[in-house]
């Protein structure tokens, strides 16, 4: 009966997915911006859910990964916070979540964040000015 169930959702799916293209291809659209319907939001909202799913566990994973790892990094390198803060920022930073926005392509998604900010010349490069000859 199992196998009944899913054949007959497999066939259900395969006619409404090859049927679909047919309603959406009209030969008198235009270019003009149309305003989003409430099913066409309540679509983009169940959407947005669905994918956080499945993108938030992946997201708090890699950022808690990363916090561990960032500070093995601070442990193992003696006490570099620079070091710590390059695996930290970017496993932390980004979107924790997937908005409606993010699936019509107006925001960006960024899973891994931004690296953290220079607060200035680290001691262990030598600048341009001391490495220089007159």
């Amino acid at each position: 009966m199992k196998t009944q169930l899913l054949k007959g959702l497999a066939l259900g799916l395969f006619i409404a997915l090859t049927c679909s293209p047919l309603n959406a291809q009209t030969a008198g659209t235009t270019n003009q911006p149309a305003e989003s319907s409430a099913s066409e939001e309540a679509g983009y909202g169940f959407g947005s859910v669905v994918a956080n799913l499945f993108y938030m566990p992946a997201k708090i994973t890699y950022a808690g990964l990363g916090l561990i790892t960032g500070g093995l990094g601070y442990v193992l390198s003696a006490g570099r916070a620079d070091v710590a803060n390059n695996i930290i920022y970017p496993s932390v930073r980004g979107n924790y979540v997937v908005t409606p926005s993010h699936l019509k392509g107006t925001e960006p998604i960024y899973f891994v964040g931004a690296p953290p900010p220079e607060t200035g010349p680290r001691a262990d490069v030598p600048s341009a000015a001391t490495t220089a000859t007159p």
